[in-house]
């Protein structure tokens, strides 16, 4: 009788195991599935793999900054993508996945930006795309009163001041007028 009791508790352990089992999976997939709709119908998620400047301005937050960059020099010279991120196939979408994960965890476990900030990172890109298109003028540019030499770093090199800048630091609202 204990074998034949003993069976049946074992066996009724193993199928609520194997129950529960089968509930995580199919909630983590209908989490999964429900997250993959939301980013992709409600967010627009699609429209972040274009060049398309009306992309980024999915987020509110980047409404300004869009009217701004309308309203500026590049918008009928340069997309965001030309001066946000690599031009190389695989470090542009590098960045952009990087960009978007910031994003939207700022989003979901931070306060609601009221605008985003450039990191360390974005800088520098945008700094060797400002030097990529603007190759022909800033070999060697007058920053004020000095003459300012692009290193092969691509910083910008105040000899008489020994001090570095970047485009920005001049040209503060090249893009947008916005925080850079």
């Amino acid at each position: 009788m204990e074998n034949k009791n003993g069976s049946q508790t074992e066996q009724k352990t193993k199928k609520r195991s194997f129950s529960i089992a089968l509930f995580i999976i199919i909630i983590s997939f209908g989490v999964i599935i429900g997250h993959g709709l939301y980013t992709f119908v409600y967010a627009e998620g699609f429209s972040y793999f274009s060049d398309d400047p009306a992309a980024c301005k999915n987020c509110h937050v980047m409404n300004q900054v869009y009217e701004s960059w309308q309203r500026g020099g590049h918008q009928n010279a340069a997309t965001c993508n030309q001066c946000h991120v690599p031009h190389e196939f695989f470090s542009k979408w590098i960045m952009k996945a990087k960009s978007g994960l910031h994003h939207g965890y700022a989003f979901t476990f931070k306060d609601n930006p009221v605008a985003f900030s450039a990191t360390q990172e974005s800088k520098q890109i945008v700094q060797q795309n400002c030097i990529s298109c603007h190759k022909d003028v800033s070999a060697n540019s007058i920053c004020g009163a000095n003459v300012a030499t692009v290193g092969n770093d691509g910083r910008l090199k105040l000899p008489a001041k020994n001090e570095e800048l970047s485009c920005v630091s001049c040209h503060k609202q090249a893009g947008h007028a916005h925080n850079y």
